[in-house]
Protein backbone atom coordinates (compact mmCIF):
# COMPACT_ATOMS: atom_id res chain seq x y z
CA UNK A 1 0.00 0.00 0.00
CA UNK A 2 2.96 2.28 0.95
CA UNK A 3 4.33 1.51 -2.73
CA UNK A 4 1.01 2.26 -4.41
CA UNK A 5 0.80 5.91 -2.55
CA UNK A 6 4.33 6.25 -3.35
CA UNK A 7 4.26 6.27 -6.86
CA UNK A 8 0.89 8.42 -6.28
CA UNK A 9 3.03 10.91 -4.75
CA UNK A 10 5.58 10.95 -7.36
CA UNK A 11 3.65 11.14 -10.36
CA UNK A 12 3.68 14.94 -10.22
CA UNK A 13 6.98 15.50 -9.00
CA UNK A 14 9.30 16.70 -11.90
CA UNK A 15 11.55 14.33 -12.79
CA UNK A 16 14.98 15.96 -10.95
CA UNK A 17 16.58 12.82 -9.68
CA UNK A 18 17.92 14.78 -6.42
CA UNK A 19 13.66 15.96 -5.68
CA UNK A 20 13.06 12.28 -5.94
CA UNK A 21 15.55 10.64 -4.09
CA UNK A 22 14.36 13.28 -1.10
CA UNK A 23 10.67 12.40 -1.31
CA UNK A 24 11.31 8.79 -1.47
CA UNK A 25 13.35 9.40 2.19
CA UNK A 26 10.97 11.50 3.49
CA UNK A 27 8.25 8.77 2.50
CA UNK A 28 10.23 6.06 3.57
CA UNK A 29 11.29 7.47 7.02
CA UNK A 30 7.17 8.73 7.72
CA UNK A 31 6.59 5.59 10.20
CA UNK A 32 3.32 5.44 12.35
CA UNK A 33 1.92 9.11 13.72
CA UNK A 34 0.59 8.58 17.53
CA UNK A 35 -2.78 8.70 16.30
CA UNK A 36 -2.42 5.36 14.29
CA UNK A 37 -0.95 3.98 16.94
CA UNK A 38 -3.32 4.82 19.94
CA UNK A 39 -6.18 3.66 17.87
CA UNK A 40 -4.51 0.32 17.25
CA UNK A 41 -3.81 -0.32 20.69
CA UNK A 42 -7.79 0.97 21.31
CA UNK A 43 -8.83 -2.09 18.80
CA UNK A 44 -6.03 -4.40 20.66
CA UNK A 45 -7.75 -3.82 23.80
CA UNK A 46 -11.36 -3.94 22.94
CA UNK A 47 -10.12 -7.42 21.17
CA UNK A 48 -8.61 -8.76 24.51
CA UNK A 49 -11.22 -7.92 27.01
CA UNK A 50 -13.85 -9.39 24.35
CA UNK A 51 -11.70 -12.87 24.29
CA UNK A 52 -10.87 -12.83 28.37
CA UNK A 53 -14.83 -12.27 28.91
CA UNK A 54 -15.62 -15.68 26.43
CA UNK A 55 -13.30 -17.48 28.25
CA UNK A 56 -14.34 -16.47 31.73
CA UNK A 57 -17.62 -17.39 30.19
CA UNK A 58 -16.61 -20.46 29.02
CA UNK A 59 -14.85 -21.80 32.61
CA UNK A 60 -18.41 -21.09 34.11
CA UNK A 61 -20.17 -23.36 31.82
CA UNK A 62 -17.70 -26.34 32.05
CA UNK A 63 -17.97 -25.80 35.84
CA UNK A 64 -21.76 -25.77 35.45
CA UNK A 65 -21.91 -28.70 33.26
CA UNK A 66 -19.45 -30.76 35.57
CA UNK A 67 -21.88 -30.35 38.09
CA UNK A 68 -25.08 -30.74 36.54
CA UNK A 69 -23.24 -34.31 35.20
CA UNK A 70 -22.45 -35.20 38.95
CA UNK A 71 -25.88 -34.52 40.24
CA UNK A 72 -27.55 -36.71 37.02
CA UNK A 73 -25.22 -39.41 38.50
CA UNK A 74 -26.14 -38.69 42.14
CA UNK A 75 -29.86 -38.78 41.52
CA UNK A 76 -29.58 -41.99 39.42
CA UNK A 77 -27.64 -43.50 42.45
CA UNK A 78 -30.42 -42.60 44.99
CA UNK A 79 -33.12 -44.16 42.46
CA UNK A 80 -31.67 -47.17 42.12
CA UNK A 81 -31.14 -47.53 46.14
CA UNK A 82 -34.33 -46.61 46.42
CA UNK A 83 -35.38 -49.55 44.11
CA UNK A 84 -33.07 -51.86 46.38
CA UNK A 85 -34.63 -50.97 49.77
CA UNK A 86 -37.85 -50.84 48.30
CA UNK A 87 -40.59 -49.00 50.71
CA UNK A 88 -38.59 -48.39 53.72
CA UNK A 89 -37.10 -45.92 51.64
CA UNK A 90 -40.19 -43.94 52.42
CA UNK A 91 -38.15 -43.13 56.20
CA UNK A 92 -35.23 -41.06 54.84
CA UNK A 93 -36.25 -38.12 52.68
CA UNK A 94 -33.55 -35.87 52.34
CA UNK A 95 -30.10 -35.81 53.14
CA UNK A 96 -26.67 -35.39 51.71
CA UNK A 97 -23.44 -37.76 50.31
CA UNK A 98 -21.35 -37.62 53.59
CA UNK A 99 -22.09 -41.25 54.44
CA UNK A 100 -22.66 -42.46 51.16
CA UNK A 101 -19.26 -41.01 49.48
CA UNK A 102 -17.51 -38.81 52.37
CA UNK A 103 -15.34 -36.51 51.20
CA UNK A 104 -16.08 -36.30 47.78
CA UNK A 105 -18.97 -34.60 47.06
CA UNK A 106 -19.74 -32.40 50.14
CA UNK A 107 -21.49 -29.36 48.16
CA UNK A 108 -24.50 -32.08 46.89
CA UNK A 109 -27.92 -32.44 48.24
CA UNK A 110 -30.36 -34.81 48.15
CA UNK A 111 -34.28 -35.00 48.38
CA UNK A 112 -36.01 -37.95 47.71
CA UNK A 113 -40.17 -38.84 47.29
CA UNK A 114 -42.30 -41.89 47.16
CA UNK A 115 -45.70 -42.38 45.90
CA UNK A 116 -47.80 -44.56 45.25
CA UNK A 117 -49.63 -44.30 41.68
CA UNK A 118 -53.08 -45.36 40.46
CA UNK A 119 -51.70 -48.30 38.98
CA UNK A 120 -51.47 -51.23 41.86
CA UNK A 121 -48.38 -51.61 42.69
CA UNK A 122 -46.26 -49.18 40.61
CA UNK A 123 -44.63 -46.16 42.54
CA UNK A 124 -43.24 -43.17 41.62
CA UNK A 125 -39.92 -42.08 42.59
CA UNK A 126 -38.78 -38.61 42.56
CA UNK A 127 -34.61 -37.86 43.06
CA UNK A 128 -33.43 -34.27 43.53
CA UNK A 129 -30.01 -33.82 43.70
CA UNK A 130 -28.99 -29.77 44.11
CA UNK A 131 -25.69 -28.21 44.50
CA UNK A 132 -26.43 -24.55 45.01
CA UNK A 133 -28.97 -21.81 46.18
CA UNK A 134 -30.75 -21.28 42.79
CA UNK A 135 -33.56 -23.02 41.65
CA UNK A 136 -31.70 -23.99 38.42
CA UNK A 137 -28.41 -25.97 40.17
CA UNK A 138 -30.42 -29.20 40.69
CA UNK A 139 -31.41 -32.05 39.08
CA UNK A 140 -34.45 -34.01 39.09
CA UNK A 141 -35.07 -37.77 38.06
CA UNK A 142 -38.70 -39.33 38.09
CA UNK A 143 -38.60 -43.51 38.19
CA UNK A 144 -41.97 -45.46 37.29
CA UNK A 145 -41.25 -48.64 39.04
CA UNK A 146 -42.83 -51.73 41.48
CA UNK A 147 -41.05 -51.97 44.80
CA UNK A 148 -40.34 -54.98 47.10
CA UNK A 149 -42.66 -54.43 50.51
CA UNK A 150 -45.41 -52.98 48.82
Amino acid sequence: MRDMWMRRATANVPTSDSRLRTLDARLCAAGFTLLEVLVAMAVLAVALVSLLGLYNRSLVLTIRAQRLSTATLLAQEMLTRTQLEGVAAARLTAGDFADLHPGQYPEFRWRRTLRPTPVEGLWELRSRVSWGEREDEACELTLFTPLEGS
